[in-house]
């Protein structure tokens, strides 16, 4: 049953704000530092091997598109884990905590293997997206390499998701921590060729990321398997592998999965089509979106955090809280992007001159990350909002919403406006400001609409 409450005593809205905020930025603090972390993982490995070599830059950049896109989706493939364990954690069903875990670990494992033998192929998937042939070849080598680190990064998502959902983010961001600095080291040593080795650009830049997966993988592992509470969540107990009994974690997965590879196979569309235009248009894509991932990825850290407080509301039965921390979560987003809006505009230049100094490049740029800062803040709620309505188990709408705005319209709008009325990059961009309004809008009213029903339902019991 939902928490017993009294809607008509004084200060009861601004008591519950007070505590949603509050928790909502102590779980988002470690959250999104987390999520940055990986981010800047990647922008460190761009900047990297841009200050390498162009030729380089665009090898990494066709392999990440595959990659990504696996990653991507197997990331959504796992959310199951952060959601019910946020709903058990919420019922105060602990043991049912660990349970999640351990079938997650099972099924991560199983994704993360599937993930490694796609992206094993390597050249041919980059042939088959019209890449110019020394850019299949030389991205293909760098698929190969990262190939082995999908499924350590799963394994990772497993107990980090784990932990996020106990409200526990902090572990995850201490090890984050120190992964970036190890992999700033690795760079340096393999991309480089420094302490004796020879230089290896985009591949060293790639084994580098293997790596550090890797440690992380097991570091995280490690830790929630030596938990001081592991009794209380039965983390050593015997996994239950009954196909019915794990059916719910995958049937989240399937839907946040499909979601994500919606949501990114879009924008790789556009990173192909920036391929298609030419060398420097590729890197000025690969910069933009780069360095647009850090805003992003502290929007997705919010709503990470908002889905487990939703998540948590809802395994109580909390209408009025899973709405709080819905709107908690956007309030939050929204004063932090919106000074970053600024940033994008007014300093495109010195942001591209961090990745790279070839003065063409920079210049292709310039137009990409200014109008990038007109769909940051769209895009950032929406994800904010997907992720609240992920934590209340509410799936398969959002991904339609998904659907129909950056597949349905963004795809073949980018092709239309970047080709057809030959209009470029900047074109491929104010496709994505129109999509992104229509995600935002959309999902702005579902979760209206779901909190107003779900107040209505819980409030007779």
């Amino acid at each position: 049953m939902h928490a017993s409450v009294d809607r008509n005593e004084p200060g009861w809205l601004k008591a519950r704000l007070n505590r949603q905020l509050s928790e909502l930025v102590r779980l988002s603090v470690p959250t999104v530092l987390q999520r940055l972390g990986i981010m800047t993982m990647g922008v460190v490995d761009v900047m990297m091997v841009g200050h390498y070599a162009s030729t380089e830059l665009a090898y990494q950049t066709a392999a990440s598109i595959p990659v990504v896109t696996v990653l991507v989706i197997s990331i959504g493939l796992m959310m199951g884990t952060m959601v019910l364990t946020s709903n058990a954690y919420g019922e105060e069903n602990y043991e049912k905590c660990g349970q999640i875990w351990r079938q997650s670990m099972f099924y991560s494992l199983v994704i993360g293997g599937i993930g490694t033998l796609i992206c094993l192929i390597g050249e041919p998937i980059l042939v088959l997206l019209d890449q110019a042939p020394d850019v299949a070849a030389g991205g293909g080598r760098v698929m190969q390499i990262l190939a082995f680190s999908i499924v350590m990064n799963t394994v990772m998502l497993s107990s980090q998701f784990f932990l996020e959902g106990i409200s526990r983010p902090l572990p995850g961001m201490i090890f984050m921590a120190v992964a970036n600095i190890v992999n700033i080291f690795l760079n340096w040593v393999l991309v480089y060729g420094n302490l004796g080795f020879d230089p290896m650009a985009a591949e060293g830049s790639a084994w580098a990321t293997t790596i550090i997966r890797t440690l992380l993988a097991g570091g995280i592992f490690l830790y929630v398997w030596n938990l001081k509470d592991r009794e209380k969540f039965g983390i050593g107990k015997p996994v239950d592998l009954r196909w019915k009994s794990w059916s719910k974690l995958r049937e989240v997965g399937y839907g946040v999965g499909v979601t994500n590879a919606v949501e990114h196979t879009g924008f790789a569309a556009l990173q192909v089509f920036a391929g298609w235009i030419g060398p420097l248009a590729l890197g000025a894509m690969a910069i933009c979106f780069n360095f647009y991932g850090l805003p992003f990825m502290m929007a997705v850290g919010i709503g990470g955090a908002t889905a487990v407080r939703v998540g948590i509301a809802y395994g109580r039965r909390d209408p009025h809280d899973m709405m709080l921390a819905g709107i908690c979560g956007s309030v939050l987003n929204i004063l932090i992007i919106v000074p970053m809006m600024w940033f994008f505009y007014f300093m495109p230049a010195e942001i591209a001159g961090l990745f790279t100094d070839e003065q063409p490049l920079i210049n292709e740029t310039v137009i990409v990350i200014q109008l990038a800062s007109f769909f940051l803040l769209l895009d950032t709620t929406q994800t904010v909002l997907g992720n609240a309505l992920r934590g209340r188990q509410d799936i398969w709408v959002p991904t339609i919403i998904y659907l129909l705005a950056f597949l349905v319209l963004m795809v073949p709008l980018a092709y239309y406006l970047t080709f057809s009325q030959d209009r470029g990059l900047e074109g491929m961009m104010q496709s994505v400001v129109i999509a992104s309004l229509l995600a935002c809008v959309f999902l702005v009213m579902r979760f209206m609409v779901v909190s107003i029903r779900d107040i209505r339902r819980y409030g007779r019991e």
